[in-house]
């Protein structure tokens, strides 16, 4: 006989198995490798770049003083202006190298110092140093109290930098360049001139774009957006200037 039926439901069990075979990992193996080369691609992209632009400042800086020997000795018109060209091309290969250096630095180097510290000094010696090439033209504001962060001064060097110079090279010649860096550090730094389109505006961060002709590296703002996107602080490009009908303003936050 069979045994009686208690009238309960027997429990079902089931038992899934999580394991994973080496067939089913493989495509996300494939996948890691796959980002392995990435970064290793990335990685050697940036080192070359920063060795090559380093080997390049010596015998740049050679070849200028060079030219500029030869300028204080000829009195031939023909060669001094030739000799002047020949500088100048010098000059902007010396400041593209800079660029690389820095831009290698921005995607790959330190950002962030081990304490916070004060960026005031840091912006008034920058200030101070570039102004020299434009007397009167940069107008810089600071507050009372400290601006602290822990974003390396170094790169916070870097970023003033490449926005002082683009407002200098980009805005109305003579025009005078406001700097502006707040307790909460955040930083701008706005410039009079021409409306930059949208469409310009939008791929201004990419490298070697430019919103107009002219000499320089059109990687200053790519480094700035570079570095913003690593210490997670946001750039914000504007043209034109906030309440105002023309110019061109840059905005990043640096706390943290």
């Amino acid at each position: 006989m069979s045994p009686p039926r208690s009238g309960k439901p027997r429990p079902v069990t089931s038992s899934t198995n999580f394991s994973t075979s080496p067939a089913s990992s493989t495509p996300w193996r494939s996948c890691a490798t796959q980002l392995a080369r990435l970064d290793a691609a990335f990685e050697a992209e940036r080192s070359f770049a920063a060795n090559a632009a380093h080997e390049l400042r010596t015998p740049l800086a050679g070849a200028i003083a060079q030219i500029q020997r030869l300028k204080q000795e000829t009195q031939e018109a023909p060669v001094m202006a030739r000799a002047a060209a020949i500088e100048e091309t010098l000059k902007r290969l010396t400041r593209l190298s800079e660029r690389l250096l820095q831009l290698a630095r921005a995607e790959g180097g330190k950002l962030r110092a081990d304490q916070p510290g004060d960026l005031r000094p840091v912006a008034r010696l920058l200030v101070d140093d570039l102004g020299r090439a434009a007397p009167g033209r940069l107008l810089l504001s600071l507050p009372e109290g400290p601006v602290l962060s822990t974003l390396d001064p170094d790169a916070f060097g870097i970023v003033l930098r490449n926005l002082i110079d683009n407002a200098l090279r980009h805005g109305t010649p003579g025009a005078p360049v406001q700097v502006i860096l707040t307790e909460g550090a955040e930083l701008s730094v706005a410039n009079p001139g021409p409306v930059v389109a949208p469409e310009v505006l939008a791929r201004l961060t990419d490298r070697f774009a430019r919103a107009s002709s002219g000499d320089g590296s059109g990687l200053g703002l790519a480094i700035v957006a570079a570095i913003a996107g690593r210490i997670g602080g946001g750039l914000t490009l504007a043209s034109p200037r906030p309440g105002l009908a023309d110019g061109f303003e840059a905005r990043i936050t640096l706390s943290g």
